[in-house]
């Protein structure tokens, strides 16, 4: 039995779901934990240059206010990727080989023409997005170069989206985790070796960045095409399809949506922030970094969980598919409860670890925001994981719909009652997170009552069978 055959067997029948659910996390977790270094490492040398105050608060905003706008059109990188793990977990459950290898070439082929869109528009529309966020003097100058050599990045971050998703559907976690470790190593290195030895400032920042996605790519690509461990997609197969590429978007376009609804939600914020001035805006991103690695677990094996719901139901097995989610849930929960234990003590170093201790008041800043956000993980846990399930189940409109209130029906005006309509003043963004982040679990679990285990993929056996709720 091949490797790939044997992980469909533990998603499917092994009935220690606790054990294989945490052995598929732990390169996830790795590589989400790699990943929040990556987004750190650019503000860890910046913070440490040799340059004026004024510089360094400017190259660290740039950062912050470049965040939500990446992520903006990250999220079609997002959507495609839900789309594949949705897709064909579900016709790999339902031993459709074909069937997933055709859906996974036509995702390589948009991918690739979408990022190429993308770069084009954030290149050319870099000033004026700049202008709308409220960048100005010096912060304005780095964040229009940055910009530009990051938005190069989509057409190779979106395939290498698509190959991880691909990869995780199938239950393989870990050869993505190898290509995402390099890519990272390598870009701390060329990020020392152009911020701290050769003095480029914040265009080493974005280049670096940039060439830790190109140096991958082909690996990826020999992955997706050549390699001899896993099912091949086929050169037949890349193209265009009208119906298939109907069934992508019916996948992909609400995840995507929802993720780009969100992290507009997070510019509007930031662009608020940044009024209050460069070092708000830094100590709120430091602050945001901490949560992130600490989100990380519940993250990987609610990632796990997609791919356990969406081959269970491709398997005509609703129950495994909703105890998975339950189970995932419990372990999210419970990793949220000790890592916020561990973690609020330790936010002072964690955060003089990232951007030194030159920079005090951006510190005392991060660390008062840290305090809330980080009281709220447990919470982001269950938010998570209810997402997950929303898309490995092909409810992507649920996801849709939990990502628009939280951010737009709850956070956004929250932030604007603090901001205009009391004296707190910037604290008041924190406590409207915090609730945001309370009250979205109410429409969470009423979502998740609406949600039937049943197929959302065309299958020749498609014959419903209801899940026990």
């Amino acid at each position: 039995m091949t490797k790939n055959e044997v992980r469909k067997q533990n998603i499917l029948y092994n009935p220690n779901m606790v054990k294989t659910m945490t052995i598929m996390a732990l390169p996830l977790f790795l590589s989400n934990l790699l990943k929040s270094f990556h987004d750190i490492v650019d503000s860890f040398f910046l913070a440490r240059m040799d340059v004026v105050p004024e510089t360094i608060a400017s190259s660290l905003a740039t950062i912050n206010i470049h965040w939500p706008i990446y992520n903006m059109f990250n999220a079609f990188g997002i959507g495609l990727s839900i789309a594949a793990v949705g897709i064909i977990s579900q016709y790999v459950g339902a031993k459709q080989e074909r069937e997933a290898k055709v859906y996974s070439g036509k995702l390589i082929t948009f991918a690739f023409t979408l990022g190429i869109v993308v770069t084009a528009l954030l290149f050319f529309s870099a000033p004026l997005i700049s202008y709308l966020m409220g960048a100005k003097g010096q912060t304005d100058e780095f964040f229009i170069r940055y910009l530009r050599y990051r938005s190069f990045e989509f057409p190779f971050y979106y395939v290498f989206a698509v190959y991880q998703s691909i990869r995780q559907a199938r239950g393989d976690t870990v050869s993505p985790v190898i290509l995402s470790v390099f890519s990272i190593l390598w870009n701390i290195l060329f990020t020392w070796l152009f911020i701290s030895i050769m003095n480029m400032g914040i265009d080493g920042a974005g280049i670096s960045t940039l060439s830790a996605q190109l140096v991958i790519f082909p690996f990826v690509l020999w992955g997706l095409f050549k390699s001899k461990k896993h099912p091949n997609v086929e050169l037949k197969d890349l193209g265009y399809d009208k119906n298939i590429l109907k069934e992508i978007s019916r996948f992909a376009f609400p995840s995507a949506i929802s993720q780009m609804l969100s992290s507009l939600g997070f510019a509007v914020i930031q662009a608020m922030i940044l009024s209050y001035g460069d070092v708000v805006s830094s100590g709120f991103s430091t602050g945001n970094r901490i949560s992130s690695l600490l989100l990380n677990p519940a993250m990987a094996i609610g990632s796990v969980q997609a791919a356990f719901v969406g081959q269970n139901i491709g398997n005509n097995n609703p129950d495994r598919a909703l105890k998975s989610y339950k189970i995932s849930r419990n372990m999210s929960f419970i990793f949220m409860m000790v890592g916020i234990i561990i973690a609020i003590p330790l936010a002072p170093q964690l955060i003089e670890a990232i951007i030194g201790d030159k920079n005090p008041a951006i510190n005392a800043v991060a660390l008062e925001y840290a305090f809330w956000i980080l009281s709220t993980q447990p919470l982001m846990a269950l938010f998570t994981n209810y997402m997950s399930l929303f898309n490995g189940s092909g409810n992507n409109k649920f996801s849709l719909l939990m990502s628009f209130v939280r951010l737009w029906g709850l956070r956004v005006p929250l932030v604007l009652f603090f901001m205009y309509g009391t004296t707190i003043g910037y604290p008041g963004i924190w406590y409207a997170m915090v609730i945001s982040n309370v009250l979205i679990l109410i429409l969470g679990q009423y979502l998740f009552r609406k949600v039937d285990f049943q197929k959302k993929v065309k299958t020749i056996d498609s014959k419903p069978i209801k899940a026990t709720i």
